[in-house]
């Protein structure tokens, strides 16, 4: 396949829908994208591949989107670093960081870099190349589609791969802090 024509099938529809019947702002709507069948099992399929690697690659104390880890552990680790931190005294800092909106400017070059140098072969960085440069949205305005908005960096939300993609950057990003 080579990746030929794959930007028809790697189509998002793009549409609001109101999240309660009086809705009047933005704020009051929830974007919902309609991806096709076809690129959303693949990408469930590179995920299930991904998955089982992923506790070995990814540090312990990373526990989002990893099979067999709980994110709630991270709490009880947060408690129990800020009492040490405290009884060390004041010249020890803790660092929090808002992620909150990050996947969406995630640099490709870096996630490319980054799974380089985690060991990913050539051909799942093709097939991941071809699914995000291949990833545009259409906006449905009055039921009509809109033209097509192509990304250059960022993870396409709903998208199975972008969680465990995001985790292995900011594994990255904490063995960098």
């Amino acid at each position: 396949m080579h990746g030929r024509g794959f930007h028809h099938l790697n189509q998002a529809l793009l549409t609001l829908l109101p999240k309660r019947a009086d809705a009047s702002t933005l704020g009051d709507y929830r974007p919902i994208s309609l991806i096709h069948l076809v690129v959303k099992i693949f990408a469930k399929v590179r995920s299930l591949r991904l998955a089982p690697k992923l506790d070995n690659l990814v540090s312990r104390n990373k526990n989002a989107f990893i099979p067999g880890r709980c994110l709630h552990d991270n709490l009880v680790l947060v408690k129990q670093t800020t009492g040490l931190l405290h009884q060390l005294g004041a010249h020890r800092v803790m660092l929090k960081l808002d992620l909150t909106r990050a996947s969406d400017s995630l640099s490709w070059p870096f996630l490319f870099e980054a799974l380089c140098q985690y060991g990913f072969g050539e051909r799942f960085l093709e097939w991941l190349a071809i699914l995000l440069s291949s990833a545009n949205t259409r906006v449905l305005l009055n039921g009509e589609p809109g033209p097509s908005i192509w990304r250059r960096c960022g993870l396409r939300q709903g998208d199975p791969l972008s969680p465990q993609l995001f985790s292995l950057v900011v594994d990255i990003l904490g063995r960098l802090i």
